[in-house]
């Protein structure tokens, strides 16, 4: 799996490098490209900082402290979603190259099947079978799980910082039809949240948070089955195939 892995990303690099090359030093627009790329990167910092200050100052309303909101508003963001993509996969890879090396040393003779490369083959096969199928799926279900937390934790800091009980009270019983709602339709819309009780009266943060919550809880309980499923029947698949094979006559 590692080669094929680092083959891939090889390639994409050399292909990003490549377009670089062409478009931002020697092509013949390279000036008005540089000019566009250096303007995007200024529209994204100034649209950055006004959403960073407009919510900084809408958590302070709620006397929300927004240093310890925005640690978990960000757990998912789309850096720490690439950093987090990049770390599976070179812990994937490292394992794979570990497993490979003891079992299917060539170099050194140390082949421990007696089906010799053969089987090594239908090891590779069935390693990448699927693989990035079940990598998307086990990186989505991962993220929609701290989706899930991070939203049941900002919602706490909001009740916490509410002035009186019952605001809390409000605000608890939101979250409570809100669950039973979800129950029973294993959904959860905009629509249902204007249909609960204190809907205007719910900070917008709040109500957001619920439906992220639900959102990613719906997911996680259509996808994980799934992946279980996926990885049953590689395994399954693998074990036959790799016995079939050493009771064959050639």
């Amino acid at each position: 799996m590692f080669e094929m892995f680092l083959t891939i990303m090889a390639a994409l690099i050399a292909a990003l490098y490549g377009i670089s090359q062409s478009v931002f030093m020697n092509g013949p627009h390279r000036n008005y490209y540089r000019i566009a790329l250096v303007v995007v990167i200024l529209i994204v910092y100034i649209l950055y900082k006004i959403h960073h200050n407009a919510r900084r100052r809408h958590l302070r309303r709620l006397h929300v402290e927004p240093e310890a909101y925005v640690y978990y508003a960000k757990y998912t963001s789309i850096l720490y979603r690439a950093g987090y993509l990049i770390s599976y996969f070179i812990q994937n890879i490292l394992f794979d190259y570990v497993y490979m090396w003891r079992n299917f040393n060539f170099c050194k003779g140390l082949d421990v099947y007696d089906g010799g490369v053969g089987e090594y083959y239908m090891k590779f096969r069935h390693t990448w079978y699927r693989y990035m199928k079940l990598t998307r799926y086990r990186h989505k279900v991962s993220l929609r799980k701290l989706q899930s937390y991070a939203a049941d934790v900002k919602n706490q800091m909001i009740v916490d910082a509410l002035q009186t009980d019952e605001e809390k009270e409000m605000y608890l019983n939101y979250a409570a039809e809100a669950k039973a709602y979800f129950e029973e339709h294993q959904t959860m819309t905009r629509a249902a949240l204007k249909s609960f009780a204190n809907y205007k009266q719910i900070d917008w943060y709040y109500r957001k948070n619920i439906r992220r919550n639900y959102k990613a809880i719906a997911f996680i309980r259509k996808y994980q089955p799934m992946i279980i499923e996926i990885v049953r029947q590689k395994e399954e698949w693998a074990q036959r195939d790799i016995n079939d094979f050493r009771k064959k006559n050639f």
